[in-house]
């Protein structure tokens, strides 16, 4: 199943145009990059602040959000914060957090693919990994739609 959502993803980055006559390559948007590094910025000093309901204004607030962990699918906003807050329930849990992104490809106006690496730095432990997220333009702000994190 991981390997047909990364198919998905992969397939986002080469499609036709309307008129089917060409591949769209990736494109090159610092302002686009900079407005998605400011959301994940956000998120990041959100969680080392602790505040878990800010951190999730960085995802797309609705049921067909998507977020992949570990070999468990979650759809929708409400759980995965409900799944944050079970699984973090305080400052010595959250840890403070780093996000250190790797690369933004844009593939649109509308939509762009983040992959990064995260760590927790915590007293009992200091878990890291990797994410891939689909971050797209919705009314006007770019939110995640799809969260592929793992350890």
């Amino acid at each position: 199943m991981i390997k047909k959502v990364l198919f998905i993803l992969m397939a986002l980055a080469f499609y036709h145009d309307a008129h089917g006559s060409s591949v769209v390559q990736p494109i090159v948007n610092s302002e686009i990059q900079t407005q998605i590094t400011n959301v994940i910025k956000s998120q990041e000093a959100a969680w080392n602040r602790g505040d878990l309901d800010a951190y999730m204004q960085g995802y797309w607030q609705d049921e067909k959000m998507r977020f992949v962990t570990n070999s468990r699918f979650r759809f929708g906003w409400h759980d995965t914060l409900a799944l944050y807050k079970k699984h973090y329930p305080d400052a010595e849990a959250l840890g403070k957090l780093r996000f250190t992104i790797h690369d933004i490809q844009v593939l649109s106006e509308k939509a762009a693919m983040v992959v990064g690496r995260w760590e927790l730095d915590r007293t009992k432990d200091n878990p890291k990994g990797v994410f891939t997220l689909l971050v797209e333009n919705k009314q006007g702000s770019w939110v995640i739609t799809h969260d592929h994190t793992s350890e």
